[in-house]
């Protein structure tokens, strides 16, 4: 095999398992009902108001509206490549409904199992955002709008994020109020303690929330050297086969 083709399908195969877990991570929390991740809040909150289309559909529909705002941010500067990202949105969405389906099973009872399962999220999305850089494959369009900010703006990716993250949480908040007059899903409003302690059900922004916007970036300081070494291990493995 044509060594350029080999090196394209691990690095792909390598950001496809990264893309299984963050998806992975992405049911978790939807699961353990302390709220979701940031970037997964509109697509959640979407979805507990129109049923009919699953999370990974409202994913896939989300992403693609971050992709419209890059091209209007790039202009020029956003190449044909980046439309790669429809397809990986596309996989991502699909994911997460397989991850859906497959854990319909658990259901944690008690806040410390709760808080157990958004932990457990945020070291899979943790691994799995590793095994996509380690990758550098596939394209996320919630990272890539943020890249697109950062570009345009001349401000630190990092900075960038953590504003992005914000304001689509209170974009959430908002478009739950409208719906459910509950800024932090669509349960009942019984108060702020019945929230944070998943007393109530289809919670989108919680304990969770917070926890996910953390854990997985502190985390990625021992996900990475582990990536690493699974990478180093498959291309040795690679090259062996092809010699």
């Amino acid at each position: 095999m044509n060594a350029k083709v080999q090196d394209i399908l691990v690095r792909y195969g390598i950001a496809t398992v990264g893309l299984v877990l963050v998806a992975l991570g992405v049911a978790l929390s939807i699961i353990s009902n302390l709220g979701t991740a940031p970037l997964s809040c509109p697509a959640y909150v979407l979805n507990l108001r129109i049923p009919a289309l699953s999370v990974g559909t409202f994913t896939l529909l989300v992403n693609i509206s971050y992709m419209l705002l890059q091209m209007a941010l790039l202009r020029k500067d956003f190449k044909a490549k980046y439309l790669m990202q429809v397809v990986a949105s596309a996989l991502f969405g699909y994911l997460i409904d397989g991850w859906m389906w497959a854990l319909g099973w658990l259901q944690p009872a008690g806040f410390g199992a709760r808080l157990a399962l958004t932990v457990l999220a945020g070291a899979v999305t943790a691994l799995g955002v590793s095994l996509e850089v380690a990758g550098n494959a596939w394209m996320l369009s919630a990272e890539m709008t943020v890249g697109a900010f950062s570009q345009v703006l001349r401000k630190d990716f990092s900075r960038v994020k953590i504003v992005m993250d914000s304001l689509v949480v209170v974009v959430s908040a908002v478009l739950a109020w409208l719906f459910f007059s509950n800024p932090f899903g669509s349960g009942a409003w019984t108060g702020l303690g019945d929230v944070l302690l998943a007393r109530t059900p289809g919670v989108v922004i919680g304990l969770g929330t917070l926890l996910l916007a953390v854990l997985p970036g502190l985390m990625m300081s021992l996900t990475e050297p582990l990536a690493a070494r699974l990478v180093k291990g498959i291309y040795g493995r690679s090259a062996r086969r092809s010699q």
